[in-house]
């Protein structure tokens, strides 16, 4: 459901005749161009193969290579390899590379990939489903499991709250932007840059946006464009390879339709690029926690799955099935990881963007309160502070007794309620601080918190988390091989199971349990 102030938003963009700033900072690493990989897919409607890639970093021109026909397996595994060589070196993939990324990188270490859309990182799950356990590629064999492998893991990564690996460019222009227009249309990557870089009033912006909405940029090419531009010429070649003819300049004409749609895509997502790294708004100070989880989940995630697949001393490797979740316990502890990113999100950039503040304050998840008395409960070293603030009745807050919040701009800093009193004109409530509570917070008179000198100040708390204690759970599935619900997370199947993969041979899954013991290599 649409919010009042979301609402808001949009009358206040279609008034000034542009897009808005939704926030005060960047919620986003942006990294360096040359750190920063461009990734464009298209291929044939009703096929999943790409018939094309172009790739390449920010500034450089992109490598495009594409396939007279997407539906010639072997062609299209070429192409794949190809590929998989520059995306494997750029995310420093161990065994794929010289310089792998370690287990504690640098926050300025972390290489992106971007690509224009969410159809297009769909493609990454293609490309695990195809490649990941494919039994066919010959001498491209290793190189093309190690592309699935690789292209499940970011997709899978993009379903977790602020990631910071895999960038879709329409969903950070939207996630940054207030547009004055319906969210379905903002979603295409072309009317939302339209919008941001057309000069002139407001209709000179819509009508460049209507423009562009009509250029696709989805992996699926215009049907139009297929079929009277691309149809003929497939069914020539396909006929002449036949035959044993001549049909490099029938591959030629294809390639270079496909290259001026791939190379449009390319280009899009790149002025995307440049317009977020050339914002005047500063990166929000929480996102080097956010980089720090994304280094973290890349290597647990994936790269120690690889150093263990080249070297079996280091442990059995876990690979996650693309079809589905096959092993109990890695569905839950993933599920439980993903509940923590999201509980963690907004607190890691609450404290360093004041609009992202105003909108959890009208949700009622952060208040501003009036310091009315600082008190000591316990003796010696059990001394706790506590603090007794006044809050509007009448605004909307979510308060209840025993949660936890943090002083806005103090992260680290947190209190706990422990009791809630309402009188006439007040809302009173005691919290008692549990969190670096002998340091001076980052407020407004940078006081420890059983200073008598915060009585009479203005304070603002935000909602704190419960997210390192759900980051917790899901490292314990893994070795709760008994007790409440083992059955459910580590039951063993009587058989493994089959299923056909999408070269037509028959994998067998096994349980995780089989797979951890080591009873199973994958």
């Amino acid at each position: 459901m649409t919010s009042v102030r979301a609402i808001a938003r949009k009358l206040a963009a279609w008034e000034a005749g542009q897009p808005l700033p939704r926030y005060d900072t960047i919620h986003h690493a942006i990294m360096p161009p040359d750190q920063a990989m461009i990734v464009a897919f298209v291929r044939m409607a009703g096929e999943s193969r790409p018939w094309g890639i172009a790739w390449g970093t920010v500034g450089s021109d992109p490598r495009i290579e594409s396939v007279p026909d997407g539906r010639v397996r072997d062609d299209v595994a070429d192409l794949a390899a190809t590929f998989a060589e520059d995306l494997l070196e750029h995310l420093r993939v161990h065994n794929w590379t010289f310089d792998p990324v370690p287990q504690k990188p640098d926050l300025g270490d972390l290489r992106q990939v971007w690509l224009p859309n969410g159809q297009h990182i769909a493609m990454l799950h293609q490309l695990s489903y195809t490649y990941s356990q494919t039994k066919f590629g010959g001498v491209n064999q290793d190189i093309l499991r190690a592309l699935g492998r690789v292209s499940g893991w970011m997709f899978r990564d993009t379903s977790r709250v602020g990631n910071q690996h895999v960038i879709s460019a329409s969903q950070i222009l939207g996630d940054s932007y207030v547009f004055p227009a319906q969210d379905a249309r903002t979603a295409h990557l072309g009317y939302q840059l339209a919008w941001l870089t057309t000069p002139g009033d407001r209709d000179a912006r819509l009508a460049a946006a209507a423009d562009a909405e009509g250029l696709t940029v989805s992996p699926t090419l215009d049907p139009t464009l297929e079929r009277d531009d691309l149809s003929e010429l497939v069914s020539t070649w396909q006929d002449g390879r036949r035959e044993g003819n001549d049909v490099s300049e029938t591959a030629a004409a294809i390639s270079a339709v496909l290259r001026n749609e791939l190379l449009r895509r390319w280009k899009l997502t790149e002025q995307a690029y440049e317009l977020m790294a050339n914002n005047d708004r500063p990166v929000n100070g929480g996102v080097g926690e956010l980089v720090t989880k994304a280094h973290a989940e890349f290597w647990f995630q994936h790269q120690r799955i690889e150093l263990r697949l080249n070297d079996p001393s280091h442990g059995p490797a876990f690979v996650a099935h693309p079809e589905t979740d096959f092993h109990g316990s890695a569905a839950a502890s993933r599920y439980l990881i993903h509940s923590a990113a999201d509980e963690a999100y907004v607190g890691y950039l609450i404290h360093d963007d004041p609009a992202l503040f105003r909108e959890a304050l009208d949700d009622g998840r952060a208040f501003e309160s009036h310091v009315v008395r600082v008190y000591d409960v316990g003796v010696g070293r059990s001394t706790v502070p506590r603090w007794v603030v006044s809050l509007d009745p009448t605004l909307p807050h979510r308060l209840r007794e025993n949660a936890r919040v943090a002083p806005q701009s103090s992260r680290g800093h947190e209190a706990t309620i422990v009791e809630i009193d309402a009188t006439d004109g007040d809302l009173l409530v005691t919290v008692e601080w549990t969190g670096r509570k002998t340091k001076p917070l980052l407020g407004p008179i940078m006081a420890k918190p059983a200073d008598d000198a915060w009585v009479g100040v203005d304070v603002a708390f935000v909602q704190s988390d419960a997210a390192s204690l759900t980051q917790r759970r899901s490292h314990r599935v893994w070795s709760a091989a008994s007790g409440p619900g083992a059955w459910l997370t580590h039951g063993k199947a009587s058989a493994p199971i089959e299923i056909s993969s999408d070269d037509g041979t028959t994998d067998l899954v096994f349980d995780d349990v089989a797979q951890i013991a080591g009873e199973v290599t994958v």
